[in-house]
């Protein structure tokens, strides 16, 4: 999804039954960088500006973006790197709830 289209989404007209998509924070233990996706049709869709994934330094420069484009709520997805190794119950990622006030 475009980085325009998440922004017509959260500000567009909605009804009353309007509830916000749900934005992710991607993070992994083994990549220096922060992308952002929305859950749209119960899958994840990265962010994209020229059809190319935003990637951020930093969990700060994170929430800066997110709080310009207006969103309330945010989760940060965690993926474990290293799951390959582990059992197949065992979750691959875990989300926390970010503070963007």
């Amino acid at each position: 999804m475009q980085k325009h289209q998440l922004d017509r989404w959260l500000h567009g007209h909605h009804k009353d039954s309007y509830k916000p998509p749900r934005v992710f924070v991607i993070g992994c233990a083994d990549i220096s960088h922060y992308l952002l996706a929305v859950e749209y049709k119960h899958k994840l869709e990265p962010i994209k500006e020229d059809d190319e994934p935003i990637h951020y330094e930093s969990l700060d420069s994170v929430k800066e973006a997110l709080t310009r484009l207006g969103v309330e709520k945010a989760y940060l997805r965690l993926h474990n790197a290293y799951d390959e190794c582990g059992s197949a119950e065992m979750n691959r990622y875990c989300d926390i709830e970010l503070n963007l006030h």
